[in-house]
């Protein structure tokens, strides 16, 4: 009877902690003050609507992103801090990413640039959502568009 035990407890033990760990690294994220924007080539949520998302609603629009479609883009603004990170996914597991350089509120076709895999862009936007250091997350390069 005593064996039977310690094998329950042991096996719900390593149930808890393996479910519990996955559950952290997707819902463990303190709601902020985040609006997005997007084009899907189906809907499009404009910036000035001022929707707010939270982190799973993003990775879930982000999943949703059809790359096939070469216009797709989402974005987010932390509404609190003033910061923005933008989207487009290139592929099943290919994204491209950038952060426009503002002052202030004025740009002026500055931004950093940068391409990542699906997992480094999840991770960079779970600091984003958490206002924590996220971008160092992955390789950025210094553009200029112009218009």
């Amino acid at each position: 009877m005593k064996v039977k035990t310690i094998c329950a407890v042991k096996q719900w033990n390593k149930f808890k902690s393996n479910t519990f760990q996955k559950l952290e690294s997707t819902t463990d994220v303190k709601f902020q003050n985040i609006i997005y924007y997007c084009w899907d080539g189906k809907k499009a949520v404009n910036q000035n609507q001022q929707v707010k998302i939270d982190f799973l609603g993003a990775v879930n629009k982000m999943e949703n992103l059809d790359h096939k479609f070469e216009r797709n883009f989402i974005g987010f603004q932390n509404s609190c801090t003033g910061e923005y990170v933008q989207f487009v996914r290139l592929g099943h597991d290919s994204w491209y990413a950038d952060v426009p350089i503002k002052d202030q509120n004025n740009w002026e076709g500055y931004l950093w640039a940068g391409y990542a895999d699906t997992k480094s862009i999840t991770d960079m936007l779970k600091l984003f959502f958490e206002e924590l250091p996220w971008f160092n997350s992955i390789s950025w390069k210094m553009r200029r568009i112009t218009q």
